[in-house]
Formats: C-alpha cells, structure tokens, sequence
C-alpha cells in the first residue's frame, strides 16, 4: 500500500524493512501470469464498453422486481458507490413490523424531501465495537501489549440525493465520519468526510463518479463493509479505503456483468506537489454466471486490478488484525520503490441461506534498487443465515447486499472466515499472519444488528510465532 494508505504514513520505519538510498532501480520483472491477467481484464472492460452501445435502457432497480434490494431513482444513482441506506428499501421492506421497535416512520419522512430538480436524504450508519485482546509471550513482544478498548468503528452522518431534471438526474453523496479508517495517523476524536462525490450520468456508457470515493478494487473494499460476512476485512494490506478521483461504471449484459474503472490522485486535497504524489489506476470487472428467477441462487466471478505509484519514493503494506484499534500485526515499512501493481480475483456462490465469499491477491513491488519482492492475501468467508434468508445480490454494482429479516423477532446469521496476508519475500520481512475467526449476527429489523467475533491470530514475525485471541461484539445502526 502506499504512504497514503489506512492509518496513514508510519514515520518509524521498522529495522527489518529495507529503505534503499537514492540509486539505479532494477526494473521489476513482470511474470507472464501477471500479463496474461491484465490482457483479460482490459478485454473484457473493452468488451463490455462495446456491448453497452447497443444495449436498450433498462431499470434502474438492481433486480427487477426484487423487493428485498435498494430502490435507486435514476441510474446514476444505481451505478454509484453509495452505500445501502434503508431510505432506498422498497416499500414492501418498510411495511414489515419487527418486535424489536425502530424509528418512527413519520422520522423518516421528516429526513426525505424529492422535488421536481432536487432530492435530499438524511442517513447514518453507527457501529460501535469493543475489541478484547489475549496474547501469549511471543505477541507480546512482536507488536506489544494490546489494550482492551471500546471502538467508535464507524459514526457517520449521511447527506445524499440528486440535483437536475429526470431526464438528466446527477446523483450526489457526502458522509462526515468520526475516527474512520482514513482518519489521519495519531488523530484522536477526528472527524473528516468520509465520502464526498457526484455521479453523472454517461449514456449508455454507464455513469462517471467523481469526488472522494472508494477505489474499485476487491470485492472487500467495494461491497458494504457493515454487511460483509466477516466482521472485518481481511486485504487492508493491498487497498486504500478512499481517494479522490473520477470513475466510470456500468452493467452490461442484461446485467450480468460489471464493470468498473478509475484514476485516482488526491495531491490538491493533501497540499502535496503533485509529482511527489502516486498516481492510482484500477479496475474490476464482474460476471453473473448463474441466477435463479427469485434471486436466492447465484455464482458470481470478478477480476480486478490496481496500479498505485509511490509516494515520496516509497510504498507500504501493512495490516491490524481486527478493526481500526490496535498495533499492526504485519508491517513491510516504507520501501523505496517506483510503485505497485496489484492483482485480484473472486468468487461468491449463494444457495439459498449459505453463502461462500472467496478472494486473492498478489501485490508486485516494482523500480527497487534489491530483487523486487511480491506479497500475496487471501481469505474464505462463509455464511448460514439460520432463520432462512439470505444476502440478495445487485446486479447494478456486483456484490451481495444486507440481509432483510422476514421475521418478526428478526434474523440470524452465522459466520465463519479464515485469512492470510503474506509479507514476506527477500529481503522484506513484514510477517504473516493467519486469521481463523467464527461470529453470529442477530439483525432485529431492517436497521439494527447485534453481532460478536472471535478468533485467533497467528503471526510468524521476527523470529517468533505469537498468537492473539481477539473478541469483537458490536452494535450496528444503519438508517
């Protein structure tokens, strides 16, 4: 990751990663699976692009007439990268009662308001964490003494709508989040925008966003973090959770495919030269290749990649094991180098109430003075909602969305994952860690979710082999 990435810059470089003096770079050799991987991707975003110009309009909704998916108004919003709020759920969904109270409906109209040129609407999502540490004598001194704290993982404030007539309708959001994961290093009690962009309409070509945005790169950054089957993202190493650039999106095919492509550099937001500054280029494009007619079956595939320049000559990967508190467990350091690419693949299966959510990927450094060294991450998240519901999926944006209870006392959904992200490779020793963590999730209503996580993190760092127990509960608000 680059110096920007989450959490920030590490200023102490640590004593095994190597910061190369200023010298002649060996050019990074690019494998031939690493070609072969980008030429499919360009191809099929090219294919894709094609396919688009003879297409006729479409729905904006991501699944016909599938109640239990977001409800977009225009299809720039379809195509942004707007989180599900519960704002957008059908009618349908908002007439379901639960036993668990919620807001009153007049609050919610009282937060709506959609006239002929304009729309607004208020939203929130909060999740609350506490993060429980146990550690052996070998964690300990790898990454120190972790504190059991409380953790304000997300408190963000939500402004989103759109602006212009329905036939030319530009979709807009901005989110104002408290100690989020691009919060500034060593910050306390910060609060910064989250997210703050606008998406036009392009056509059939799809919709461009630009503004501060997620990167679109991994199914785990992509996807909506508070509704992932895993209670944390397990590839922070090899993503940047937000930049400033300009994007364009799309769905094809009868909305059996995605895709997704981006330029991103935030050196004016930063008051940094832009030639010290990475560029970031990624894409990902997705294929449906099953669906049943009610949406309960489906397989979905997805290849993606990302090109991040170094920033003042450096690049970094590093990663905590669970949230945003807490030391890193694997850490490369600042390496110089000219900068990364990045390579991904996925695949998520649902049948019916179980779901299997996989992905990889190999990160190459490249322009260093020392043998040019790859790292690599993957993880397999599974999922069983009990109660017999199950994570439809959006065919506008390629990803699994919220579970909706269709039961009085709610929904439950168990969780299972295990993990590795590998740093280390010649002369860089940044660790590998395993994660193996189990959860369960009780969604009372459409809005609020109780969930606990617990595992086991092995690292093999410095020597050493240290293992962490780490328990999460969390309390989950998203209206």
């Amino acid at each position: 990751m680059t110096a920007r990435s989450e959490g920030g810059i590490n200023i102490d470089v640590p004593a095994h990663a190597p910061d190369v003096e200023d010298g002649p770079r060996s050019a990074s050799p690019e494998p031939h699976g690493m070609r072969r991987i980008a030429l499919v991707v360009c191809s099929l975003i090219l294919l894709g692009a094609i396919s688009a110009m003879s297409q006729e309009p479409v729905s904006p909704h991501a699944g016909g007439t599938d109640p239990h998916l977001p409800q977009p108004e225009s299809k720039a919003e379809a195509l942004s990268p707007t989180p599900q709020l519960s704002a957008k759920d059908s009618e349908t969904v908002k007439k379901k009662q639960y036993t668990t109270p919620d807001l009153p409906d007049p609050l919610e109209k009282w937060t709506r308001y959609s006239g002929k040129y304009f729309a607004i609407g208020l939203g929130m999502a909060i999740l609350i964490d506490y993060d429980s540490f146990s550690q052996d004598a070998n964690s300990k001194e790898q990454i120190g003494i972790q504190d059991d704290q409380w953790d304000a993982r997300s408190v963000r404030f939500i402004a989103s709508g759109g602006i212009g007539p329905k036939s030319y309708r530009v979709s807009y959001l901005a989110s104002e989040g408290f100690n989020g994961f691009d919060a500034p290093e060593n910050h306390k009690n910060y609060w910064g925008f989250t997210d703050l962009f606008a998406t036009f309409p392009a056509g059939k070509l799809g919709a461009f966003t630009y503004g501060k945005q997620k990167e679109c790169f991994v199914y785990e950054m992509v996807g909506d973090a508070p509704f992932l089957y895993q209670a944390e993202r397990n590839l922070t190493p090899f993503f940047t959770s937000r930049n400033v650039g300009l994007s364009l999106a799309n769905s094809v095919f009868k909305k059996r495919m995605t895709y997704n492509a981006g330029w991103y550099n935030d050196w004016w937001v930063q008051g940094t030269p832009f030639h010290a500054t990475g560029n970031q280029f990624a894409s990902r494009v997705t294929g449906l290749l099953y669906i049943n007619e009610d949406g309960s079956k489906y397989f979905h595939v997805a290849a993606s990649g990302r090109y991040a320049g170094a920033t003042n000559g450096h690049v970094q990967f590093r990663g905590r094991p669970l949230g945003n508190v807490g030391d890193y467990v694997t850490d490369t350091g600042k390496i110089r180098a000219t900068g990364q690419t990045d390579f991904g693949l996925e695949a998520l299966w649902n049948y019916n109430s179980f779901s299997i959510l996989s992905e990889f990927v190999r990160a190459y450094v490249q322009g260093t003075q020392f043998p040019s060294p790859s790292f690599y991450g993957f993880y397999v998240a599974a999922s069983w909602v009990v109660t017999g519901e199950h994570h439809p999926y959006d065919r506008n944006v390629g990803y699994a969305r919220r579970i909706i209870p269709q039961h009085h006392f709610g929904a439950v959904e168990l969780t299972a994952m295990f993990g590795r992200n590998d740093l280390d490779d010649k002369s860089i020793h940044g660790g590998i860690s395993d994660k193996t963590f189990f959860g369960v999730n009780w969604l009372l209503n459409r809005r609020l979710k109780l969930g606990v996580a617990g595992g086991v993190v092995t690292l093999d760092r410095a020597g050493l082999t240290g293992h962490t127990t780490i328990v999460q509960p969390r309390i989950q608000y998203i209206f």
